[in-house]
């Protein structure tokens, strides 16, 4: 089973301590490597998922998300992020991914509507307004709150406009974000066991990337 390259850790911290193009461009080769160990890593995932969901089989490299920053409205930030990220696409574009944060000290994973634009947002509260129940089980299944803990996300201090205060999930009504995640030990991304614990957490967390996609397809 193929893992990332050893020196992906590394790497980063090295990056983070010489964010600038030059540096990039004279350690070229070396980010070639790691990048390529993250492919692998990807490749290795989707077939793991494949195992619990009929996966929508994808080119590994289109997982990956790029490293450079986009500054044309944050002219301030460094030419480069300092972590990577891999967004598993299990139905293809459209859809919502299951994301892999991977910087030293700071490994997850989850999934659900992160700062989601409006129509996505209203599109997920106009669900759970008819569906409520449907995600109140979903939320209080033992995998997934072992797992994650429970959904998170920002929520609004009042309710939506247009909902009532004492409707009967609106505590799920308030989301502003709505996501499932977990930390993981830094060595999970090397070694066939630590794709074996994301296999699990992947297939704990289906009924929510559902509930998700659903909303998604009527936005």
């Amino acid at each position: 089973m193929k893992t990332a390259h050893p020196d992906t850790y590394d790497f980063l911290k090295d990056l983070r301590a010489n964010n600038t193009k030059e540096w990039m461009d004279a350690n070229r080769k070396r980010y070639q490597t790691v990048r390529g160990g993250l492919i692998d890593l990807a490749e290795s995932l989707q077939s793991a998922f494949a195992e619990v969901y009929p996966m929508t089989m994808m080119d590994p490299k289109k997982y990956l998300a790029r490293i450079n920053n986009n500054r044309r409205f944050h002219p301030d930030k460094p030419p480069y992020k300092n972590n990577f990220a891999l967004m598993v696409k299990r139905r293809g574009p459209g859809y919502g991914d299951f994301y892999l944060h991977i910087e030293p000290g700071n490994l997850f994973i989850g999934t659900g509507l992160y700062h989601p634009p409006r129509e996505a947002l209203n599109a997920l509260r106009d669900l759970i307004a008819v569906r409520g129940d449907e995600l109140q089980a979903i939320s209080e299944n033992q995998d997934l709150k072992k797992i994650f803990g429970g959904i998170s996300g920002d929520k609004l201090v009042r309710q939506p406009k247009g909902f009532e205060a004492d409707h009967p999930h609106i505590e799920l009504l308030k989301h502003k974000d709505m996501v499932i995640m977990k930390k993981l030990d830094d060595d999970t991304i090397f070694n066939a066991k630590g794709i074996e614990e994301i296999k699990t957490a992947f297939a704990a967390a289906i009924p929510f990337m559902d509930f998700i996609d659903d909303a998604l397809e009527s936005a």
